[in-house]
């Protein structure tokens, strides 16, 4: 009768977690709920198309064999298609990194007036973005996760429960 017990809080303990989890994972990928296409995920994606765009932009000014176009269009292209937050948190860096060089380069190009324009369009855009995703209660969200979860006997459900990464 013990071991039942024991298996029944087990098993309710660790789907308690799984969903707790779930909450914070679901919180980066789909965003709180309120607003369509609000979350750290569509917003990095976002963030890779306009890094794309500043890339186009550049191809009349930059030679696009340097090596921080290669790593932008490296960047936007794993970004596509990855899906761990910690690798996601490396690419953006990666991408910022990267893109504040271009922009830095643009900036000391003479661009015509239209790409002018389109300079100033995309470089806030890109720091918009920057500014929605660093403002984000996703690592709050994993903190409390953690925090719950941790201890005895949280420490041995953990091993059986969905893992959750920071955005950092």
């Amino acid at each position: 009768m013990l071991v039942v017990i024991c298996g029944s809080s087990t098993i309710s303990a660790v789907s308690s977690m799984n969903s707790m989890a779930d909450k914070v994972t679901n919180y980066f990928y789909n965003g709180d709920g309120k607003y369509t296409n609000q979350s750290i995920y569509s917003d990095i994606k976002d963030k890779a198309e306009i890094a794309q765009n500043l890339v186009n932009l550049s191809k009349n000014y930059v030679n696009g064999n340097d090596s921080h176009i290669k790593e932008i269009t490296k960047a936007v292209n794993d970004i596509s298609s990855e899906k761990s937050v910690k690798k996601l948190y490396a690419l953006t860096t990666t991408l910022d990194a990267n893109v504040l060089w271009l922009l830095t380069e643009l900036g000391n190009t003479a661009l015509n007036v239209t790409d002018s324009e389109m300079l100033v369009k995309l470089q806030s855009q890109y720091r918009s973005e920057t500014n929605t995703i660093n403002s984000s209660n996703y690592n709050t969200l994993a903190r409390q996760y953690d925090d719950e979860v941790s201890g005895f006997p949280g420490d041995i459900f953990k091993l059986f429960a969905h893992k959750v990464e920071y955005f950092e």
